[in-house]
């Protein structure tokens, strides 16, 4: 008597479940700044904001850098908004600081080196780059 073991293929809607609950893995990875692969830029504008108004550049800069470790807390410890992730891969979301309305936007591309194109696997870290813009809501 021979047993045989049927290998039953995932269903298509378990497989792209896998990859979006992967794609927000690494989304929230890139976020938090643990992300090899990833980078975060902040807009002009929010980095003037950041920095403030004194006339001596070292103050500017550190004023730049705490700005910086601050906002990516919050962004990091705020929920994000059903409404604002529709396909449930954490990809954009809204703070408040300073007063000012803070949007945050991951952007997943081809890891070439041009980052001229969206990647085709977004879901594989190896495949794939992530840029994380920080920018004034009034800058999108």
């Amino acid at each position: 008597m021979t047993t045989s073991v049927a290998t039953v293929a995932p269903s298509p809607d378990c497989q792209e479940t896998t990859r979006t609950a992967e794609v927000a893995r690494l989304n929230d990875a890139a976020r938090s700044g643990t992300l090899a692969n990833s980078r975060t830029v902040l807009t002009r504008a929010l980095a003037d904001l950041l920095a403030g108004d004194s006339d001596d550049p070292a103050i500017r800069q550190v004023r730049l850098f705490q700005g910086q470790c601050a906002l990516r807390r919050l962004i990091n410890e705020t929920p994000i908004d059903p409404g604002n992730d529709p396909h449930g891969e954490r990809d954009f979301g809204v703070v408040t600081y300073l007063d000012r309305k803070i949007f945050w936007k991951v952007d997943v591309y081809e890891n070439d080196g041009t980052y001229s194109w969206g990647a085709e696997a977004p879901w594989d870290a190896k495949t794939s780059f992530r840029m994380v813009t920080i920018m004034l809501a009034t800058d999108y």
